[in-house]
């Protein structure tokens, strides 16, 4: 699929598993919670994509047995790798993009804001005309969200993306 920049909006629906933190410790099966993912964007070249999301609804933390509810609305950017680094590729069913942005994290437990970075890589392939299937992993990044110091929620989620008005 060639992306050009006047007929490409797009939306998502992504589902998985995230956990809270990346030491050894953390990978225990009570640390896993479902992952959701919406978001909704434009291309603006074949390099550049927009987008805002969502991410939710909970996490654990090894330090209790509580459910984490949380919402991140977040903006960001995506870079089509693919197409930097071979823009006259043959197969174009496939693509690699590195996003990352900004958003509102609210962790309902904790009861208080913070800002926190999104950052990750996202597979897509074409599936039929005006979709893709996709695989994103990233992960939220910021400052005291659950614990007090640095903290992330990496992830990894499967999904669809339709695209509006498409080849």
């Amino acid at each position: 699929m060639t992306i050009s920049a006047e007929q490409h909006w797009f939306v998502s629906l992504n589902a998985g598993m995230q956990m809270s933190g990346y030491k050894s410790e953390d990978f225990i099966s009570s640390n896993y919670s479902p992952l959701f993912n919406f978001t909704a964007g434009k291309w603006l070249s074949p390099l550049l994509a927009l987008q805002i999301g969502y991410k939710g609804f909970y996490f654990y933390s090894i330090s209790d047995d509580l459910k984490h509810h949380y919402d991140y609305l977040y903006a960001e950017a995506a870079l089509n790798l693919n197409n930097a680094l071979n823009p006259e590729r043959s197969n174009k069913d496939w693509s690699l993009l590195l996003h990352t942005g900004v958003g509102y994290f609210y962790n309902h437990l904790y009861g208080k804001p913070n800002t926190c970075v999104n950052i990750g890589f996202q597979n897509t392939y074409q599936i039929a005309n005006q979709f893709q299937a996709s695989l994103d992993v990233s992960s939220i990044i910021g400052w005291d969200i659950y614990q007090g110091d640095a903290d992330i929620l990496p992830g990894i989620t499967l999904g669809v993306i339709y695209i509006f008005n498409g080849p």
